[in-house]
């Protein structure tokens, strides 16, 4: 099995789309606390908290605020459904 080298970030409110792009990795703020995914991380459902989501794509890192919500993480997509979320630069 060939393990991905991106991940696919969908990260979406009720309201909006936020972020749909190709990253390298994810650090979330997890109900048990922040966890990183890397691609080829195993599937997994989390409930999310309020704090820093970042993503970073090369050496650029990208943050937004977070407060609640829940994250399908599947080896190649990560798909974050928010209830609140605010991109650094709109804050």
């Amino acid at each position: 099995m060939v393990l991905p080298t991106k991940l696919l970030l969908e990260i979406v409110t009720p309201d909006r789309a936020l972020v749909h792009e190709r990253v390298d990795e994810i650090q979330l703020p997890g109900s048990e606390g922040y966890f990183g995914v890397l691609p080829g991380h195993t599937p997994l459902l989390a409930m999310l908290t309020v704090g820093e989501l970042w993503h970073r794509v090369g050496q650029d890192q990208h943050y937004l605020a977070i407060a609640g919500g829940f994250v399908e993480v599947l080896p190649d997509h990560v798909t974050v459904l928010a209830q609140v979320a605010e991109l650094a630069e709109e804050i």
